[in-house]
């Protein structure tokens, strides 16, 4: 089944270009979000980013065909490599939800750079804080949240 046959079956509350928001009780304006993203990271991936619940990530990524995946629980996001989609699961707060699309995009560009790709096999028996990939999508995403934070657009955001 493809993404957008899963997706059919589901409420999207709110859509920009591939980007979805399938939880009611997500409050900002997702073509705004996008836009921002995107002028930050001075690039475009065409990743879909769906922001749900845990629960309603995991079902998705079983009707795609993968396994589930129990530490879910822990994260604010994950960015899925093998289905190269992005899910947001804690989005009620402005700053740590771009901060953490900015970490999820790191693991795409990552993903990209084949001199950075093998890191995501290699590391994978490490603990998660002293993983190569999520030092540095840790750093890039901090550097893109100061940044973003100094800026005047986020002076005209109403949180």
């Amino acid at each position: 089944m493809s993404l957008s046959q899963v997706l059919q079956k589901r409420i999207i509350f709110h859509q920009y270009k591939n980007w979805y928001v399938l939880d009611d009780e997500f409050y900002w304006d997702i073509k705004t979000l996008y836009n921002t993203i995107f002028k930050y990271l001075d690039s475009n991936f065409n990743i879909p980013v769906i922001f749900c619940s845990i629960r309603q990530a995991n079902k998705i990524i079983c009707d795609l065909g993968d396994e589930e995946d129990e530490y879910l629980r822990f994260a604010s996001g994950i960015y899925w490599r093998e289905l190269k989609i992005i899910f947001i699961f804690r989005f009620s707060e402005y700053i740590p939800l771009i901060e953490t699309l900015f970490h999820e995009f790191r693991h795409v560009m990552q993903d990209f750079n084949p001199d950075f790709r093998h890191h995501f096999e290699c590391d994978k028996k490490l603990p998660y804080l002293e993983r190569t990939t999520e030092i540095d999508a840790f750093q890039f995403a901090k550097e893109k949240t100061n940044e973003y934070l100094a800026s005047e657009s986020y002076k005209k955001v109403d949180l």
